[in-house]
């Protein structure tokens, strides 16, 4: 049985959506796209028995043409010449919409917080997706907030480290779950704890979060009187609460986070939508040849039978004939009973 497959080729890594998997999963990105995208879908045609009937890539809009057509031909030197191109901030809509079902003519603005950029897309639906003002993309991503977090508690313990860093990655994750994070660290060859708070963070990142906001508001008033209905936020960093907090604040707009693997889910129901629909054969009913119980004979036909059919014929004809011309009438007479005696009901 056939199936489709969505892709979102992410900055940190790809994520997949099939029918087939309830469960999205990710993958750190180790070849270029291409052949990031060869690769899954040998994956996927050796887990199921049978290669996907049909794929579908997200891609930036902040692709260059260029670069679009040079990933589109080495997918066509890896043998995918039928993979389809979606932009990510449509599949993300779509993905939104196929749940929430918004109204015609609503627009959405879908805030892509990555790992290396914001992408800020204001849509609005017309049976389709379409672009309502400009996008813009703002060179804050997860990467740089991970920096900021890394240079505050270098300054604090004077030292630095891969171990160091890795625990500050791990720590802004989950600060967007607990108020605060304990980040170990060794000093001098003693092992302590350094604390990092909620406010501490935000305290951190709060300019580069304004100046993706910021671009959220331009891309909003140039889209004129299209304002979005709501704000679907997508990406890794947009998990951090003061991003939501901030977009609240500031455009007066209501704000949903978008789940895990929307893109890759949208990038699906674009190949499942395009897939073409199998064509119904109908079904012709033929009877069974009729089974009699004996066979036939037939008698060989010679000259002097077929004379003697003649005359058998022509000699029935003639009786008939005389019957009806002189028809036999036979006078019967009819005995009647006498009628019968109704009897009425006593009084």
């Amino acid at each position: 049985m056939s199936y489709q497959v969505g892709l979102d080729l992410g900055s940190a890594g790809t994520t997949v959506a099939t029918d087939r998997s309830a469960t999205i999963r990710t993958q750190r990105r180790h070849h270029a796209p291409a052949r990031e995208v060869a690769q899954l879908l040998d994956d996927l045609a050796a887990r199921h028995g049978e290669a996907p009937s049909r794929v579908a890539m997200t891609h930036s809009l902040a692709w260059p043409h260029e670069h679009l057509e040079q990933v589109r031909r080495d997918l066509i030197e890896e043998g995918r010449a039928d993979v389809l191109f979606v932009p990510a901030p449509h599949a993300a809509a779509m993905a939104f919409d196929d749940n929430v079902q918004l109204p015609e003519h609503s627009a959405v603005a879908v805030f892509d917080f990555g790992a290396i950029a914001a992408d800020i897309t204001l849509l609005r639906k017309q049976g389709v997706f379409l672009l309502a003002g400009r996008p813009e993309r703002v060179d804050i991503g997860g990467f740089d907030l991970d920096d900021l977090v890394v240079e505050h508690v270098v300054a604090k313990i004077g030292t630095h480290s891969p171990e160091l860093v890795r625990s500050c990655v791990e720590a802004k994750e989950l600060l967007g779950s607990y108020p605060e994070v304990r980040i170990p660290v060794v000093d001098n060859g003693e092992a302590r704890e350094i604390r990092l708070s909620r406010l501490e963070f935000e305290a951190i990142i709060r300019p580069a979060v304004e100046l993706t906001v910021d671009a959220l508001e331009r891309v909003v008033r140039s889209a004129g009187l299209d304002e979005p209905d709501v704000i679907l936020l997508v990406g890794g960093s947009a998990r951090i609460p003061l991003v939501a907090k901030e977009i609240a604040n500031r455009l007066h707009i209501p704000v949903m986070r978008a789940p895990d693997g929307a893109a890759a889910t949208g990038a699906y129901l674009e190949a499942k939508q395009l897939e073409p629909e199998p064509v119904e054969v109908p079904a012709m009913w033929l009877p069974q040849p009729r089974e009699e119980d004996e066979p036939r004979h037939r008698l060989p036909t010679t000259p002097l039978i077929a004379a003697g059919l003649l005359v058998v014929v022509l000699g029935g004809g003639w009786a008939a004939h005389e019957a009806m011309n002189h028809p036999k009438v036979e006078i019967t007479s009819v005995v009647l009973a006498p009628p019968g005696i109704a009897v009425l009901p006593r009084i």
